[in-house]
């Protein structure tokens, strides 16, 4: 195995210029190859070898187990260690990504933030051959074909050109503990379905079918990486003022066009996008109008310029009136208004707060017989995505009594009873 790494590292000029290497290093056999093989190689290789390991907060008991594990074993071998942890659950919540992505960018934030020179990853031909299986089920383009590449920015892939199979055998041979991830087990997952499943049937047609993959993925990325090339400078000449000039845009050939939108995209701040979102904008930068690529992020096309249009928040002023009130049951017919925006005052709890939303905010509404979230309730009532986290709310000790535009709750709504009230007053600065 050893020397399918020292080939995919001058092959791809893994190490070049440079004099620090840090694994990544989850404690699984790909991995703990990786830092066996690299801590052989070291001296010849002349470079310092560390390691890094990150806790994602997911598997819990298991991840604690992986992350003492990789202690005991970079201490074993006299390898510095760094070990991270973040909440990716929560991450992904708070910034709107998939549970992927999010683990994806606290991972490689933290492996940046230890290396000093490139980041040694270990995925295998295997893992290529099941990524491009991944894409192409997805629906890809040629990068998405290209599988996994030996090197981006700082991040190198020393086992590109190994199997697992020579992995398992490299940790036979060399007494190589390592952990094993519950989930990689389970064909809930659609990659490890493509694992357990779909690969050992490409096997049985060609038993070569990942080197041959790898080869197809490298001659794949040849040609994308040109292209990719002649997009970039078409787009620095087209971007102006974060202004996108496509008069001269349907000229271009439309595997340019697609990749000057990717730029584009990328430029304005897109984390996530498919093909699907780069057909969009290429439509309205060709036939104009505007599209929408998630809940807050708009692009338009006008007199020969694309653009993201702006979202301008609102932002409200509330006023607190306390006042004497009289019930009248006429009040539930024709003053709904003041109904929906005042509360008892002699029902209110503790002292009153003015916010927005807070995660795990819920509401039992005057009149409904049921509790929901206010993310449920912003849903039913279809308010802005930009607007939801700028909305007024009133709170006391209990909870949520009053969310702008949507209604008070049923705890400290007015009746028969009320003598006293708190009136709120909203206007839009």
């Amino acid at each position: 195995m050893e020397e399918k790494v020292l080939e995919a590292i001058s092959r791809f000029a893994l190490f070049e210029g440079v004099k620090s290497v840090t694994v990544a290093l989850s404690g699984g056999a790909d991995s703990m190859a990786l830092l066996y093989a690299l801590n052989s190689l070291k001296a010849d290789l002349c470079i310092e070898l560390s390691a890094a390991h990150f806790n994602h907060k997911i598997r819990g008991a298991e991840a604690d187990r992986d992350a003492a594990f990789v202690k005991e074993q970079c201490e074993k071998i006299g390898i510095p260690l760094f070990i991270g942890e973040g909440d990716v659950p929560q991450f992904a919540r708070e910034n709107h990504l998939s549970l992927e992505l999010a683990a994806r960018e606290l991972r490689y934030e933290f492996l940046s933030s230890v290396s000093k020179g490139v980041i040694a990853t270990a995925h295998t031909a295997s893992d290529n051959l099941e990524t491009m299986l991944f894409n192409l089920a997805r629906g890809t383009s040629a990068k998405g074909l290209g599988g996994i590449p030996a090197k981006r920015d700082n991040i190198v892939r020393p086992l590109l050109f190994c199997l697992r199979e020579d992995v398992e055998r490299y940790c036979k041979e060399n007494n190589i503990s390592f952990v094993t991830d519950s989930t990689n087990l389970s064909d809930a997952y659609s990659r490890n379905k493509l694992r357990l499943k779909a690969v050992p049937v490409l096997k049985e047609i060609n038993s070569a079918v990942e080197n041959n993959a790898l080869k197809t993925a490298m001659s794949l990325n040849e040609d994308n990486d040109f292209i990719d090339s002649f997009a970039k400078i078409e787009f620095e000449n087209r971007y102006i003022g974060k202004k996108l000039d496509i008069k001269c845009f349907p000229s271009l050939h439309p595997a340019v066009q697609k990749r000057v939108i990717k730029f584009f995209l990328q430029e304005n701040g897109v984390k996530e996008f498919d093909n699907f979102h780069i057909a969009s904008v290429c439509n309205i930068a060709i036939s104009g109008g505007k599209t929408q690529i998630s809940g807050d992020l708009t692009f338009v096309s006008h007199r020969g310029f694309l653009k993201k249009q702006e979202q301008s928040l609102a932002v409200y002023q509330v006023e607190i009136l306390k006042e004497n009130y009289l019930f009248s049951e006429k009040d539930k017919k024709v003053n709904s208004l003041l109904l929906n925006n005042a509360v008892d005052c002699d029902k209110i709890v503790g002292k009153l707060s003015l916010r927005t939303r807070a995660s795990g905010d819920s509401i039992k509404l005057a009149g409904r017989n049921c509790t929901k979230t206010l993310k449920k309730l912003y849903t039913e009532k279809a308010v802005p995505l930009i607007e939801r986290d700028t909305l007024p709310v009133i709170a006391d000790d209990e909870g949520v009594v009053w969310v702008c535009g949507i209604g008070v709750c049923e705890r400290c709504a007015v009746d028969k009873s009320t003598s006293n009230i708190f009136r709120f007053n909203v206007s839009k600065k």
